[in-house]
């Protein structure tokens, strides 16, 4: 499944929603797109990974990137709705409570 991005700002936040799987073929665009969330300067920026079906260390990284940039610059960075096998990976690799809040 091929992966597809869109972002919306609102109120001081830009969420970026994800669908699709997350891997090392598609993560370029999702770092692309979450850089640009980051780089428009909100106080908070929410990737949205409701419909995402798939993710691997190559997306991990990229989302631990993301919030350690966000950090660094005074942002709040966060995820919301990882489902299924998207969450259970992200709750084994310990990166689930540290993405969340």
């Amino acid at each position: 499944m091929a992966l597809s991005l869109s972002t919306t700002r609102d109120a001081g936040m830009i969420t970026v929603t994800v669908a699709g799987a997350v891997d090392l073929s598609t993560v370029a665009e999702l770092d692309q797109a979450v850089l640009a969330a980051i780089d428009a300067g909100p106080p908070s920026v929410v990737v949205d990974l409701a419909a995402v079906t798939f993710i691997d260390s190559a997306g991990i990284n990229t989302l631990l990137k993301s919030r350690r940039l966000a950090d660094e610059r005074g942002q709040h960075f966060r995820i919301t709705n990882p489902t299924g096998i998207v969450r259970d990976v992200l709750d084994l690799t310990g990166v689930l409570i540290h993405l969340s809040g």
